[in-house]
Formats: structure tokens, C-alpha cells, sequence
């Protein structure tokens, strides 16, 4: 049975109040009634109309008890066919929606045990949730592989470095170090003490030494320590206990006998090494009737250094100077440490390497395969350079310099020696007189970030230096440059430079690039990064002024900027920091360099 409706309908066609609720009713005909139940049988089967006076009705009374009521918001009219009048009232078409539970259902259900623990556990998932999420984003950022930083440089990369080797005393070195400290110098090199291995038994030089390193580092400038551990003097007691063949000395040198007697009865030469002095390398001595090797000076023998005594005295050498405040080692001459113990025939150097107009008796004649850059040297310098970077105070953190003062090309590093301890590699000095030279020899060394001394008779090289990818090495006037040592306000700007970005982790480009109306070269090297400001550097080596093109280097806009220019540049050109040009009309004097800033092209840094 349905269930009980408010405001209902009546029957009767009128509608009841909003707040009744009552319940439609009906009451049975009763059973006597005969005449009503014959009456409404007989309807279905006849379409005749009934007489109103036989029509059953209900009086007043009964009928009021029948009425029954519905929502009118609940019924809705619907007219099916205008035409003939049709229409129906559909009382339940806009039956109300569920509104939700009330306030006390809500208090109900709040406190029921089943929904606090549901409730609790739906909290405790979600936050378990979030905070696996969270872990999940943290592990993702951390073992995500990324690129990692460029390593920053180190002070001997950076540089600049002064080669003060030509100081004869602590005390001119000392009188330097205010000007080398303006121009943001980091080492210097230098050999007072000229004896490698006086510091073995007379300490004076080495505490003069100490004395100079507190000053130094008080200018914020470090010291490196120029040694030859070729040879000693031949009045050293070293040489002479070997001539005696004293025990422990025997093979303190290279000692050769003669393979045959000449006319006078002398033995002849063990075989055909020259020195660097072009004259024999060997020397004989009527005391121990053997030659004695000498690849440089007749007094300068050369210590046997496959004799790990000899190696051991050069080590002890070694600590002395790093454990007196020595920033670094460079060794010279040590392409000819080691000789082939066989003491094997040279062979004539052939070929586009050969000195035209030599002779035998020249050491350019000969291609030295026996006396220079032997398998064996490789390890030795990794054993030295070792001992170097792990010497107290060092802390073997590679901020130590060892590396070598070359002398020729190509260099040791370059040559497939296997030669990678060194701090930096080194090269020998570049002349820079002919430009296509200049850049193949450039091109070669540049990739291994080497110390690079630049050499030109006149020639103002520092700014160009100053942008190469390299530790540059200067000469004390080369320092100064065309500043005279004045007191310009530029002083020190040059060198600041390299600690940019640019210079630092750059890019760069090396180039011989055309001057205008004229078949001369000019060289350029321009560096740059992504995001920062970009530098190139333009070298004349010409006697005569040249408008350099550098429309054809490929991070180069249409315009640059002057970045730095020395007095006397500045003279002859009317340049002025910061004034734009043209880049494919640079002027720049003869013997001269221009610093020049620009924005990278777009197309480039991509």
C-alpha cells in the first residue's frame, strides 16, 4: 500500500491546506445496496445514459469523510490534443529530490564507532599518501642524472704567472711584489738558490727562501721553485767518489768505455752522442780511465737517475722546498734525464724535421732517439709529482705546481709519452711571427690548457694572452706592457678578466683573420658561454697599422665593444672603453693587441 501523501487533491476538485496530512478514503457500498452494484455492472454494457434519479450518491456527510487531498507542486497538467479538449493531471511528475540527511542523522552517524575508525583511517592513508609522494618527487630530483658543473679553475690555470728567474735575490724579488700584486699576478717562478743540490748541505739559501715565501704570501702571490736535476758540478763529492769507484757511488753517473783505441793509445768515444753544446757528449777521466756522459756543459756530469739512490737524493731535494713554503716544482731540462743504457748509435734526423746545414759534429744533426724523452721518464715524473702534491703542507688536493720548462717542439705532452701528471702541461715559447704558424702551434696546445709563455721581439701580447685558454707565463716587462707601470686606471681590469665565466669554461675560436684592403693576416681568439658576455682579442704582428675583418668568426655580432687597450693603443687608435665598432674594421697598431666585448650571437650560443 502506498504511502500516506500531503496536500493532496480533494476529489471534489477543490485543494486542502498545505500543512493537512490526511489519507485518501473510500467506503464500501454496502451489500444490500443492490440497486448500485446492478447500476454500475450495467455501465459496461450499456451506452445508455443512466436516469439522474437512479444515480447512487453519497450524502454530505459521507463524502466529506472521502476527501483526500495531494501536493500540487506534485502535479503537473498536460494537454494531449487542443483540438477536442484532451488534457490529464499527472500527480506525481515533480516529486521532490533527496535533500541530504538532517542535522541529528549527521550527530548520529558522527560518534558511531564504525565511522570514527573509518575516518581515522581515511586520514592516515591520505597524509601516507602524500608524504610517499613527496619522497618519491625528492628521490626522482637527487638520482635524476644531471650535468654536473665545470670544475673550477686553479690558480696556476688561471694565472697570469711571472717568470722571475732572471732576479739574482730575494730581495729584488721582494721589491717586485707590489706591482705583480696590481696586476693580479698568482705565481712566479724563480731559481735564486742556481745549485739544485747545495740545499742538501747548506740550509742558508733554503732559509732565505722561507724568509721570501711569508712575503709573498702576504701579497696573496705564491711561489714556484725552478729546479735542474740533471747534473751536478763536477767539483761536487758526488762525482768524485765515483771516479774512486767508492761503494754506493760506482753508478752515481753514466760511465762509458771506450769501444776501440785511437792512434795515441786513448780509448775512442763510446759512441756518437752529442751535446747540446754541439760537441761530444762524452769526457774522459784519467782517474777511473772511463768516459763520463755530459749532455750539456763538460763540468755538468749527468747523474744516473736509473740508480734509485740518485732518484732518492733528488726526492730528498724535492721535500727540502715544498716543506720550506714552495707552491710548486718546475723542472728544466728533464727531457734528458734518462739515456738508453745501451749506449746505442744515434741516427741523422731526415726529412722536414732536418736543420738544414748542419753537420755531425752539431746537435741538430742528429735525431737523439737514445738521449731524450726515454719510456722511462714518464714514471719517474709521476713519482716526482706525486711527492710534490703530498709533501706537508700540501694536502693533495692538486693545487700544486709540477711541470716542466720545455724548450722544444712538440712538447712532451704532445707526443704520446703518457706523460699526465703534470700541473699544468707546459709548452715551449711561441714566437708569434708568422700568423698560419702561430695558429697550428695554438691549435695543438690549447685543448690541454698548458702554461704558455707568448714571445715577440716588441711586441704587446698581454691582452691577447689574457683570453687564451691557457695559464699564461709573462716576463716582467711583458707584465707591464704598454702601461709603462703608470698608475692607469685600467691596472689590474686585464687580468680580473679571467675569472670570468667566459674565460673560465668558454668556448673559444682561433683564427687567422683578413685585414681590410691588404693581403695580411691578423690573429684572432675569441671566447664566450652561454649567457655572459663574450671576448675576443686581435694581435697585429705587423710593422704597420691593419683594420682587422672578424665578420668571419662565428660568434662575433656586427658590433663590438672596446674591453681593454694599453695607453699606447689608445694614443694611436682613439679608443676608449666601451666605444662600439665595427667589426670588420678593428684598428689595431703595429705589434699591438685590442680586447674587444660582445654579445654572443643567438644562432651560436644554441
Amino acid at each position: 500500500m502506498s504511502e500516506p501523501r500531503k496536500n493532496h487533491l480533494a476529489i471534489d476538485g477543490g485543494q486542502g491546506r498545505d500543512d493537512e496530512h490526511v489519507v485518501a478514503s473510500y467506503k464500501p457500498i454496502p451489500e444490500s445496496d443492490t440497486d448500485f452494484r446492478t447500476s454500475k455492472s450495467s455501465i459496461s454494457k450499456s451506452k445508455e445514459k443512466v436516469p439522474a434519479e437512479e444515480e447512487k450518491l453519497l450524502d454530505k456527510e459521507e463524502e466529506a469523510k472521502i476527501t483526500t487531498r495531494v501536493d500540487m507542486a506534485d502535479a503537473k497538467y498536460v494537454v494531449e490534443d487542443h483540438r477536442n479538449g484532451d488534457a490529464k493531471i499527472e500527480l506525481d511528475a515533480n516529486k521532490r529530490q533527496f535533500s541530504g540527511l538532517t542535522k541529528e542523522e549527521l550527530l548520529r552517524y558522527a560518534d558511531d564507532p564504525f565511522w570514527v575508525r573509518l575516518r581515522w583511517f581515511m586520514f592516515i592513508l591520505f597524509w601516507a599518501l602524500w608524504l610517499c609522494m613527496l619522497a618519491g618527487a625528492v628521490a626522482i630530483i637527487v638520482r635524476a642524472p644531471k650535468c654536473p658543473p665545470p670544475p673550477p679553475k686553479t690558480w696556476f690555470q688561471k694565472g697570469p704567472l711571472v717568470d722571475m728567474t732572471s732576479a739574482e735575490s730575494f730581495d729584488s724579488l721582494g721589491a717586485e711584489l707590489p706591482l705583480m700584486q696590481k696586476y693580479q699576478v698568482q705565481g712566479i717562478f724563480t731559481n735564486v738558490c742556481k745549485d739544485t743540490y747545495e740545499v742538501l748541505e747548506d740550509t742558508n739559501c733554503l732559509q732565505q727562501f722561507k724568509n721570501f715565501v711569508k712575503k709573498a704570501k702576504s701579497y696573496s702571490i705564491k711561489v714556484i721553485v725552478d729546479l735542474t736535476a740533471n747534473f751536478v758540478p763536477k767539483s761536487h763529492s758526488w762525482f768524485a767518489l765515483s771516479e774512486n769507484r767508492s761503494a754506493g757511488y760506482e753508478d752515481y753517473f753514466i760511465w762509458g768505455k771506450g769501444s776501440d783505441y785511437s792512434e795515441d793509445g786513448k780509448p775512442t768515444l763510446p759512441n756518437n752522442w752529442v751535446s747540446k753544446l754541439d760537441s761530444p757528449a762524452w769526457s774522459y777521466s784519467e782517474r777511473r780511465q772511463e768516459y763520463y756522459l755530459h749532455q750539456f756543459a763538460e763540468d755538468q756530469p749527468d747523474l744516473n737517475f736509473t740508480n734509485p739512490e740518485v732518484v732518492r737524493q733528488f726526492d730528498r731535494v724535492l721535500k727540502l722546498w715544498m716543506e720550506a713554503g714552495a707552491d710548486g716544482i718546475r723542472l728544466h731540462k728533464a727531457r734528458y734525464l734518462l739515456v738508453n743504457s745501451s749506449l746505442a748509435e744515434e741516427i741523422p734526423l731526415m726529412g722536414s724535421g732536418a736543420a738544414r746545414g748542419s753537420t755531425h759534429s752539431e746537435y741538430a744533426f742528429w735525431r737523439h732517439r737514445h738521449t731524450a724523452d726515454q719510456p722511462a721518464l714518464a714514471p719517474l715524473l709521476a713519482h716526482w709529482a706525486h711527492l710534490v702534491e703530498h709533501t706537508p703542507p700540501a694536502t693533495g688536493s692538486g693545487e700544486t705546481v709540477f711541470t716542466l720548462a720545455e724548450e722544444q717542439r712538440p712538447e712532451l705532452f704532445l707526443i704520446g709519452r703518457n706523460v699526465t701528471e703534470l700541473r699544468p702541461p707546459s709548452a715551449a715559447p711561441l714566437p708569434l711571427d708568422a700568423v698560419d704558424d702561430m695558429v697550428s702551434g695554438l691549435r695543438a696546445l690549447l685543448p690541454h690548457w698548458p702554461a704558455l709563455q707568448l714571445v715577440e721581439e716588441e711586441g704587446e701580447l698581454t691582452p691577447f694572452a689574457a683570453v687564451l685558454p691557457a695559464a699564461p707565463v709573462l716576463l716582467p716587462e711583458q707584465l707591464v706592457g704598454g702601461d709603462n707601470g703608470t698608475q692607469s686606471k685600467s691596472a689590474g681590469l686585464l687580468w680580473l678578466l679571467r675569472q670570468d665565466s667566459s674565460i673560465e669554461h668558454g668556448q673559444y675560436t682561433l683564427a687567422a683573420v683578413p685585414a681590410r684592403n691588404s693581403t695580411d693576416k691578423l690573429i684572432a681568439c675569441a671566447r664566450w658561454k652561454d649567457g655572459h658576455t663574450g671576448y675576443v682579442a686581435v694581435y697585429n704582428p705587423h710593422l704597420s697599422a691593419l683594420h682587422a675583418n672578424l665578420t668571419g668568426l662565428s660568434s662575433v655580432p656586427e658590433s663590438v665593444s672596446v674591453h681593454y687597450a694599453t695607453e699606447a693603443v689608445k694614443l694611436y687608435t682613439n679608443y676608449t672603453h666601451n666605444m662600439p665598432v665595427d667589426s670588420d674594421d678593428v684598428l689595431v697598431p703595429p705589434k699591438s693587441s685590442v680586447l674587444l666585448s660582445y654579445v654572443p650571437k643567438a644562432t651560436v650560443e644554441n
